[in-house]
């Protein structure tokens, strides 16, 4: 299975298997609700590796999550559309496509045994527009629906899990 992570924006940003290496979605609601919630949080945790530019650049693409990460609440660039597709033999095993998402939390963690590090953020959809986001399964893959393209594609986890927490986030 593989991962690409699209994020869409001021900026377009493209993110392949050799970047993504983990993908969590969760659709948390609080726990002691009796009825279906309105309080729910679709969120995506990521996890990949730190890119260094092939130029031996010190900036690489994966700073601009980390740029992202820090533009404050009042700026329009704050909230992007964000699609990640888990792929698997030739096929879009499922899209999942937030298109007012935010960075709730983003860590690096640099290791001189792991090569540069890894990357960990947790995006989320706007929860007063939680209707905007996709969920889509069993797509035929395209090479038009990949701006990496195939080589993109590699062996990787992937965790769907629905979590009931409650404290909302």
């Amino acid at each position: 299975m593989g991962f690409t992570l699209k994020i869409e924006g001021n900026e377009s940003l493209f993110y392949g298997e050799n970047i993504v290496q983990m993908v969590t979605a969760s659709l948390d609601t609080p726990n002691n609700v009796r009825a279906k919630s309105t309080q729910m949080c679709l969120t995506l945790q990521i996890a990949g590796k730190l890119q260094a530019d092939d130029n031996g650049s010190l900036n690489s693409q994966t700073v601009k999550l980390f740029e992202w990460s820090m533009i404050p609440p009042e700026e329009e660039d704050v909230y992007r559309t964000v699609t990640v597709e888990f792929n698997h033999g030739g096929q879009c095993f499922r899209r999942i496509t937030l298109d007012t998402a935010f960075v709730v939390d983003y860590d690096e963690r640099y290791s001189t045994s792991s090569g540069v590090g890894d990357f960990f953020m947790t995006i989320r959809q706007k929860s007063d527009v939680l209707k905007g986001a996709k969920v889509e399964g069993n797509l035929s893959l395209s090479v038009g629906s990949l701006t990496g393209g195939l080589d993109t594609l590699g062996q990787c986890s992937c965790t769907v899990k629905k979590q009931a927490t409650e404290n909302n986030r």
